[in-house]
C-alpha cells in the first residue's frame, strides 16, 4: 500500500487504481469528522494533499474543494490526490471567523499540531500526517466573513532551496496575480514545507461570500497546477504574475471600530495612513500608518476589531 492508503485504510478508505473513494477522517480525541475524498488515479504518479476550509468562514475554497473531489475523473490522473472538504467542520457549522468553537484557537496558527492537544491542535496533527507522505500540498483559502482580499498566493521560503524552487513554480501556475514568500513555519503551508513537502496557500474571494464564477476560477487554477505537476494531462497555461518580497501584516492595538482608508490593489508608501481604530464615540484610539512601500493585498472590512487582529497586509515588491 501507498503511505496515503495506510494512513486512510484506518478510516475506511480503500485504494484501487482508477476509483474514488469518500468517507471522513475521523480526529482522534475529538468529535470532528473530516469530509474526504481519495482519488487513486489510473497511472503512478506523485500524491497531491488538498485541503479546503481551514478557516471556516472562506466559502469559495470550500466549495472549490467539494467541487474538484466530486469532478475530477480517476482515470485522468497519475498518481493520488486526497482532497479534505472541509478541514474546519466545527468552525464552518459555527459560521465562525478565524477561531475554532471548541477551544478559541485558529486553526492556522497551531500546525503541525498535537496528538492530545486541544480540538484545533489535534485537526490540525491528522493533517500533517496527510502532508508528511505527500509529495505537494495545496491549502486553498478565501476572503473570510470579514475581509476583502485580491487574489494572491504564499508559497513557504523553508525546507532547502528544492521544495522553495518547487513551491515557487507551482504557485505561479495558480495564475494569480501576485505570489509572495513567506518564512511562517506554524501555518499549514510553513509546517508542511518545513518538513519538506512544497505547496502553496492561495488566497480567492470576498466577505464571506461565493459564487459559481470565483469556483468556476478556483477549480481551473487548481486544474492548471496538478498540470503542471504532471498528474493531470493537458496544457498548462501561462500567465504573467507579480513576485512579492513578504507579506507586511498590520494588527491592531486597539479595540473598538476600524475604518480603512484604503481599497485592494492600492500602491502605498511607508508612512501612508491605511486607516484608524476609533473608540464607541467616534474618538481616534489610534492612526495605523504603513511600515513598507507595497500593494494593499487584503483589507479587513468589519467594522468591529479587537487587539490582536489583522487589519492590512502589504504586498512588498
Amino acid at each position: 500500500m501507498t503511505s496515503f492508503d495506510s494512513i486512510l485504510s484506518a478510516h475506511g478508505f480503500y485504494s484501487t487504481p482508477g476509483i474514488k473513494s469518500q468517507g471522513f477522517i475521523a480526529v482522534e480525541g475529538t468529535p470532528v469528522k473530516m469530509p474526504a475524498t481519495l482519488i487513486a488515479g489510473a497511472k503512478p504518479g506523485k500524491r497531491i494533499l488538498i485541503t479546503g476550509g481551514v478557516h471556516g468562514g472562506e466559502y469559495p475554497c470550500i466549495e472549490t474543494a467539494i467541487q474538484l473531489a466530486k469532478n475530477i475523473n480517476p482515470k485522468e490522473v497519475k498518481g493520488s490526490i486526497v482532497v479534505i472538504h472541509p478541514v474546519n467542520v466545527p468552525a464552518f457549522l459555527a459560521k465562525l471567523q478565524y477561531y475554532g468553537p471548541y477551544d478559541g484557537k485558529n486553526l492556522n496558527r497551531v500546525f503541525p499540531g498535537k496528538a492530545t492537544g486541544t480540538v484545533s491542535e489535534r485537526i490540525a496533527y491528522a493533517v500533517h500526517q496527510l502532508q508528511l507522505v505527500a509529495d505537494f500540498y495545496i491549502d486553498l483559502h478565501g476572503g473570510d466573513i470579514h475581509e476583502a482580499l485580491v487574489p494572491f498566493v504564499i508559497h513557504s521560503n523553508l525546507g532547502g532551496d528544492q521544495v522553495v524552487e518547487q513551491s515557487r513554480k507551482a504557485s505561479a501556475a495558480l495564475g494569480f496575480p501576485y505570489v509572495v514568500g513567506s518564512v511562517s513555519d506554524n501555518g499549514s503551508m510553513g509546517a508542511a514545507a518545513k518538513a519538506g513537502t512544497p505547496g502553496f496557500l492561495a488566497e480567492l474571494g470576498q466577505c464571506g461570500r461565493w459564487s459559481n464564477e470565483e469556483v468556476e476560477q478556483y477549480m481551473e487554477a487548481t486544474r492548471n497546477v496538478l498540470r503542471s505537476l504532471g498528474v493531470l494531462d493537458g496544457k498548462v497555461n501561462s500567465t504573467e504574475v507579480t513576485y512579492l518580497k513578504k507579506m507586511a501584516v498590520m494588527t491592531a492595538e486597539h479595540e473598538g471600530c476600524w475604518y480603512a482608508f484604503k481599497n485592494l490593489e492600492d500602491k502605498v508608501k511607508k508612512g501612508e495612513v491605511l486607516g484608524e481604530i476609533r473608540d464607541f464615540f467616534g474618538n481616534v484610539l489610534g492612526e495605523y500608518k504603513a511600515e513598507e512601500e507595497g500593494v494593499l493585498l487584503y483589507v479587513v472590512t468589519s467594522l468591529a476589531i479587537v487587539k490582536g487582529d489583522p487589519l492590512t497586509a502589504i504586498g512588498v515588491i
